[in-house]
């Protein structure tokens, strides 16, 4: 294989992001790994492979009588893997980006309940000592971001006089999110502490890392260690969920379904329903029932 140790690199880091942001087991990450590896030795150049190279393996898989299980967690791990190398700039487009998995039973995501949350923000009313991570915790709870949008904000993307935050998203699609006022008083706290460091980097959160802002690595770490200061298990948190928690709380709360779904930057709405976890029933009610969401769409 073409450069297999930096192939070899880029599985291992992979590997370690599905357990810092994913909350996978052990178990789980290194059967993704395994899967990762044998993709990789039916397409060398891993870095070049098309949608119709994905489609081609997954092809190969049925063949060989793979079971049907078997093979959706490979394709899983092949979304993940390429979503990965493109949050990190390693591919400039993703080939997996439009494979579906086929599955009649789809996993409920795991989300924190509101009370949980309001532990972790409130822990910071006593500890002052990480205005950076109260900042960010408070913007993707508030905002709803990837943890991948949230660690590469830059300054010019947070305007609040406006009480806004422009987010250049999946396919590079610009989405206005309105900021709360919790938000807001944390990013000028987090601002005012760290003047000069943010004044030298675009990005509103550096770092002296390659990329020059936080890593989601990095931050999903830091979230676990205040998981643990709160006395919340650490399998519970990550910013995957908080931002399904995001999604979910709005929800209760009684917001619909299409407003949630233009809020997290979905494409597709059967994606949203799967972040709510609400029955069809609930969501064709919740769609059909509300007259004024097309107006609250156009004028937001």
């Amino acid at each position: 294989m073409k450069d297999y140790v930096k192939i070899e690199h880029l599985i291992d880091r992979f590997q370690e992001m599905l357990v810092a942001e994913r909350n996978l087991s052990i178990q789980s990450t290194i059967a993704y790994r395994s899967d990762i590896i044998k993709f990789a030795k039916f397409k060398e150049d891993i870095l070049e492979t098309s949608r119709y190279d994905i489609e081609e393996y997954i092809e190969f898989q049925r063949e060989a009588k793979m079971k049907q299980t078997s093979i959706m967690r490979n394709i899983s791990a092949i979304r993940q893997f390429f979503a990965f190398l493109y949050d990190e700039k390693l591919i400039s487009r993703n080939p997996a980006v439009d494979i579906k998995i086929k599955s009649k039973n789809k996993p409920i995501p795991k989300v924190l309940t509101e009370d949980e949350m309001l532990n972790l923000l409130s822990y910071f009313e006593s500890k002052k000592s990480d205005a950076r991570l109260k900042a960010m915790l408070h913007i993707l709870y508030g905002a709803g971001l990837r943890v991948s949008e949230l660690v590469c904000l830059t300054t010019d993307s947070v305007d609040l006089n406006k009480a806004i935050i422009i987010v250049n998203g999946k396919g590079n699609k610009e989405r206005v999110i309105p900021l709360n006022d919790f938000a807001i008083s944390a990013i000028l706290e987090y601002i005012q502490i760290n003047p000069d460091k943010i004044k030298n980097s675009k990005f509103l959160f550096p770092s002296i890392g390659k990329g020059g802002h936080i890593t989601r690595q990095g931050f999903a770490k830091l979230l676990k260690r205040l998981a643990i200061d709160v006395g919340i298990s650490t399998s519970k948190i990550s910013p995957h969920i908080i931002r399904h928690a995001f999604a979910t709380h709005l929800l209760n709360h009684g917001a619909d379904l299409l407003s949630i779904q233009k809020l997290l930057g979905h494409k597709d709405i059967s994606t949203t329903q799967i972040y709510t976890h609400v029955s069809n029933d609930k969501i064709k009610s919740l769609v059909e029932g509300n007259t004024n969401i097309k107006k609250l769409i156009v004028s937001s």
